[in-house]
């Protein structure tokens, strides 16, 4: 997985490059974990997932100005370090804001609105959708094989959030007979702590994030770690053969071909970077309740705990296998596309798909929505390799296409949702007859 002959200094930045990338998602991701305390006590119930994401997407316009900046200053190159330094410290600012003022409302247009929420959800995703960006930039500061380390901290964004819900017993839920005995209603379990204290714990994260970062600015521990261009050169072609060599580190190279790519086919793998995001990020986690609950309770809550492991389990491949064949490539991103047809058509068909009520049923869309996350997570991995391999300016393009295709996910899952209501949602505990 690492190198055997990093030293310490090098395994500390890793660590510390890996708590940076935390403060990426991990505030927005622990609002949508956090959703079922939440909406107990909001006005707009469980319409407020759709709200908190049409409102994350707005603060797309930050990542849109970077891109604007890079193309029209395209001779001169990005340091992305104040900006980093500015959107950590909003990020932190809002999220301990949200401690204090998470529930309150305020009376707009004849009822009363989760303001607060929305205008401090708007900031933090502000610095999510730049530091994806800015982040991704950030890698290219530091040698190759540090790369997996912005996919390990994306991975725990999702992780820690939900290991918090589940230490604080969120969505955990018993469905009592009602009074008439012909139906069922949900009673949610007291919470272990109460949404303040999450969202503090949240807070402390974005903290130590901060602090990892400082460490890297203003020590030397990752001096040995950085990126040298007379050492380790992104590209080098030879006169006398058509032959790619890529620096591991100073003292070798690997010849390899394969790793080469076209100007269309670069465009091509930052185009798939921007089609596999549009479904991870934007879409997947939109339908989630229209494709798992259904099957149940049980099988929703499994999916939406389970489902952050499999980022987990995309750096894993990455670190043991950062490049395949391009041709594999794209045979996984069909097959993730193919798994994921089958849950929209699932979510289509809701409440009433096909096997509910059998285990066969709970198994099969279970395997088929993890599948989803590792079948077009690993090639999202496998491509900022490779463009990074390819130009200097990959991994800036890289994130860019990251966040274009989250926006333009969830801009089309809030059409089906919301304008079009294409989907009908069972609620936990509710029984209905297909």
């Amino acid at each position: 997985m690492f190198n055997k002959e990093w030293k310490l200094n090098e395994y500390l930045t890793y660590i510390l490059l890996t708590l940076v990338f935390l403060s990426s998602w991990t505030d927005i991701n622990g609002i949508f974990t956090e959703l079922p305390q939440i909406v107990l006590t909001q006005p707009e119930g469980w319409k407020l997932g759709t709200y908190i994401g049409l409102v994350a997407s707005m603060s797309n316009i930050a990542p849109l100005i970077l891109v604007f900046s890079k193309c029209i200053f395209r001779k001169q190159s990005l340091n992305v370090i104040p900006i980093n330094y500015i959107v950590i410290i909003i990020g932190m600012s809002s999220c301990l804001l949200l401690v204090f003022f998470w529930s309150n409302t305020t009376y707009i247009y004849n009822r009363n609105r989760s303001l607060a929420l929305f205008i401090l959800t708007f900031f933090l995703a502000l610095l999510d959708c730049t530091s994806m960006v800015t982040f991704s930039h950030y890698m290219t500061r530091f040698r190759r094989e540090f790369t997996s380390a912005l996919f390990l901290g994306e991975s725990l964004t999702m992780v820690i959030p939900s290991l918090l819900a589940m230490m604080q017993g969120n969505g955990q839920l018993t469905c009592v007979p009602s009074s008439n005995n012909n139906t069922t209603i949900a009673i949610y379990k007291t919470a272990r702590f109460s949404v303040s204290i999450y969202f503090l714990c949240i807070f402390f994260i974005l903290a130590v994030s901060f602090i990892a970062f400082v460490l890297l600015q203003w020590t030397k521990i990752a001096q040995t770690s950085s990126q040298d261009a007379t050492k380790e050169p992104m590209m080098l072609e030879t006169n006398n053969e058509n032959t790619m060599n890529i620096m591991i580190d100073s003292d070798s190279t690997i010849k390899s071909q394969r790793h080469k790519l076209t100007p269309l086919l670069y465009l091509l793998l930052l185009s798939g970077s921007a089609y596999t995001s549009s479904i991870i990020f934007g879409m997947v986690f939109s339908i989630s309740a229209y494709v798992l609950m259904p099957y149940g309770h049980q099988i929703f809550y499994l999916g939406t705990i389970l489902s952050p492991w499999m980022f987990s389990l995309v750096w894993l491949f990455g670190t043991i296998k950062p490049f395949i064949a391009k041709r594999y490539l794209l045979l996984l991103i069909i097959l993730g596309s193919i798994t994921f047809s089958f849950e929209l058509t699932l979510a289509f068909r809701s409440p009433c798909p096909p096997l509910i009520n059998t285990m066969k049923g709970n198994v099969l869309i279970l395997v088929i929505w993890l599948s989803t996350f590792l079948l077009l997570g690993y090639p999202r991995l496998v491509i900022a390799n490779y463009v990074r391999l390819h130009s200097s300016n990959g991994m800036f393009w890289f994130g860019a296409n990251v966040q274009f295709g989250a926006l333009m996910g969830s801009i089309v899952a809030y059409l089906l949702v919301e304008t079009f209501s294409l989907f009908k949602e069972q609620l936990p505990c509710e029984k209905i007859q297909c």
